[in-house]
């Protein structure tokens, strides 16, 4: 988006680069180079000389990565491509293994690289450390579980990015209060801008959503009431249980299923307003449930005002799906998933 206020990523995103192309060349001998031209959704191109081989790619900056998760919302959205390559501070000698085995091609700041481009050249290196990582501060500023389920609604609905704290406040179960903190750290994370017109916009749907999904699997659905149980056959149960309007939803790979048609469910994912104590009694003696930690049916305390959201009815909104199927660590899920964050990112920018 073009003439919006200035928010910090450009410098900090450069520092990170400047030290990842300084380390690597520590490494394995490589030479880098930051190109000037951008395309959406990278941040931008860089030029490596490796093994005699010069190579143009398009890069994307991620401050701290600390979950699988993460690496499958970058595989689902696309970007583990020949050309593709993430920059980040450090990446785990494990988390280095899941980018090789994604085909995330990576290099962070303290050397270690995973490099593939199908036409001769491997470099594998991980088990790397760095002494000083705190490149970008503004990494330091916490997305709360407040905040992602603010973050929730402006990519469930962006209209409610400039609608009054009064409306934002009930729809997602916050306070009013904590609304202009969340503003804030989502300016301060380049997430959202202010335009000429002054009203706020999401200036990077596609990181946004990234942060949303993989925040939700491990700040804020932890702090949900969540059950699984074992009973009827998947099949079984997606078939015969209905939801309830404003009440209850699909999500996950029934919810995909439903929205895409490009998925056959291995589990259920079903989110339930649970100011009500019944409607999960009813639910457990209807379908005689047992509870079981392995089970496939997972029963999920919707979050948010159900109220609000209803246009996806009988799924949950778009990106509640995206981040449940990401957190079935399921790469058959992952075609479905790029789909899908595909229609919420366009959504976002229309």
């Amino acid at each position: 988006m073009n003439n919006l206020a200035s928010f910090p990523p450009a410098a900090m995103e450069r520092d990170l680069i400047d030290r990842a192309l300084s380390e690597l060349e520590q490494s394995i001998d490589a030479r880098g180079k930051i190109l000037a031209s951008k395309n959406a959704p990278w941040d931008g191109r860089v030029l490596l000389e490796v093994g005699g081989q010069k190579l143009t790619y398009h890069y994307e900056v991620k401050g701290r990565i600390d979950r699988r998760s993460v690496l499958l919302d970058i595989k689902a959205r696309g970007l583990a491509v020949p050309d593709g390559l993430l920059v980040t501070t450090l990446l785990s000698q494990e988390l280095a293994a899941t980018c090789r085995e994604l085909g995330v091609q990576f290099i962070d700041a303290a050397g270690n690289a995973y490099l593939n481009n199908g036409a001769g050249l491997y470099v594998f290196v991980s088990g790397r450390r760095a002494s000083d990582l705190s490149l970008n501060p503004a990494q330091g500023v916490t997305i709360t579980p407040t905040a992602l389920r603010v973050m929730f609604a402006f990519l469930a609905d962006p209209s409610m990015l400039n609608a009054p704290y009064r409306e934002i406040a009930p729809a997602v179960r916050v306070s009013t209060g904590a609304i202009g903190k969340v503003f804030d750290t989502l300016q301060a994370r380049g997430f959202i801008a202010i335009a000429p017109t002054g009203d706020r916009v999401i200036a990077a749907p596609d990181l946004l959503l990234g942060e949303w999904a993989t925040g939700y699997l491990s700040r804020l659905k932890p702090k949900l009431k969540t059950y699984r149980f074992s009973g009827p056959s998947v099949q079984e149960f997606s078939e015969r249980w209905m939801p309830e309007y404003r009440e209850s939803a699909w999500g996950g790979e029934k919810g995909a299923a439903i929205h895409t048609r490009h998925l056959k469910p291995g589990a259920c994912t079903i989110y339930i307003q649970m100011d009500a104590p019944q409607a999960l009694r009813d639910l457990v003696k209807d379908f005689k449930l047992k509870a079981d930690p392995a089970g496939p049916i997972e029963v999920v305390e919707a979050f948010w005002n159900m109220d609000w959201f209803a246009d996806k009815f009988p799924t949950v909104p778009l990106p509640l799906i995206y981040a449940d199927l990401l957190g079935t660590h399921d790469s058959r899920n992952l075609g479905v998933a790029k789909q899908i964050a595909s229609e919420v990112i366009n959504h976002v920018r229309h």
